[in-house]
């Protein structure tokens, strides 16, 4: 028999020589373990160390609203639009003030005829009285003629009882017209009263009305909601905003810092494509929660302090940007 192939003993195996390789994929592997490793570091206490917050760049909001329920007939302005102060923005029309308008104006015109009513019996009253008072003198006068004639016994029994009679009814005719004079007066009194606030009622609900147009309280720029024609709204239901002022970045600042953050620190803001300058110039003794699209899906929901940001003049942000706050490499301070 013959052996076709031939094995190689174990104990006579030659020695193989290890190639020795380049080190520059270790450096490769490391260099990103280190950037790995710095990433973690800087997610987990970069915050610590370094100064960024996120921000909303925003104006003073004034918003409009209405006080009653209104279908909206008539819209002025677009979203963005600059407006003046006393600028008409929209009409509305509400059948809740017609009616208390109709019905204002109707009992203001029943206060009207029953004060006419009272002037016209009170004038009577004025005109009546002194004719009563005399009346009442002359037969009183009369009475005392019969008296003296009566003691001589010239006067019949007959005649002094009718000159009473007309006494009685002179003298009741001018308590009566005496005393309703005095209560017209008041009554008048009170009429007048009510009158001039039911005036003061119905001048006041026309001048809120306002015929529905609906004015701009400040000068600024139109948000970017705008009602459509025939929207109705109910009492208190905002309609639209203002913006007015000069813009500022409301700032979150980070729970935990080892640095300091004072009032007057210049700061550079940015949204990803432009940059522009910032000065603290307020930090708020107050706390609130992060926007949703600050939140991180990862962690629970925080609060966090908030921080005034004076922008520079040509900062080319628009309105409600996202922005992001960082600290220059020097600290800067306005001078």
């Amino acid at each position: 028999m013959r052996t076709l192939n031939k094995r190689v003993r174990p104990d006579n195996m030659t020695n193989e020589i290890r190639v020795q390789r380049g080190t520059l994929g270790r450096y490769i592997y490391l260099a990103f373990l280190a950037v790995f490793a710095l990433g973690v570091l800087n997610y987990l206490f970069g915050d610590v160390l370094i100064l960024r917050g996120d921000g909303l760049v925003l104006k003073d909001e004034n918003v409009v609203a209405t006080t009653y329920i209104a279908r909206v007939v008539r819209v002025d302005v677009q979203q963005g639009q600059l407006v003046e102060k006393g600028r008409p923005l929209l009409q509305l029309q509400s059948l809740e003030i017609l009616e208390r308008l109709a019905d204002l104006s109707t009992k203001r015109a029943e206060l009207v005829a029953k004060a006419t009513d009272f002037k016209i019996r009170s004038q009577n009253v004025t005109a009546l009285l002194p004719l009563a008072e005399r009346r009442e003198t002359e037969s009183g006068r009369v009475i005392k003629q019969f008296e003296s004639m009566a003691k001589d016994g010239f006067v019949r029994s007959v005649p002094y009882a009718e000159a009473l009679s007309a006494n009685y009814s002179a003298s009741r005719d001018r308590v009566t017209l005496s005393s309703e004079g005095q209560v017209l007066g008041a009554e008048m009194s009170a009429f007048d009263h009510a009158l001039a606030d039911a005036d003061a009622a119905l001048r006041d609900l026309k001048q809120h009305y306002g015929d529905g147009v609906v004015t701009s309280p400040v000068s600024g720029s139109v948000g970017a909601v705008v009602p459509f024609l025939g929207n109705v709204y109910r009492p208190g239901e905002p309609l639209m905003s203002i913006y007015s002022g000069d813009p500022y970045v409301l700032l979150y600042l980070p729970r935990r810092y080892l640095f300091p953050i004072d009032i007057g620190l210049r700061v550079s803001v940015t949204d990803g494509q432009r940059t522009a300058m910032g000065t603290v110039v307020d930090i708020l003794p107050v706390t609130a929660t992060l926007p949703r699209e600050f939140q991180n899906t990862f962690q629970p929901t925080d609060r966090n302090q908030l921080a005034k940001i004076k922008l520079s003049a040509d900062a080319p942000f628009p309105l409600n940007q996202k922005v992001r706050v960082t600290r220059p490499y020097f600290w800067e301070r306005e001078s």
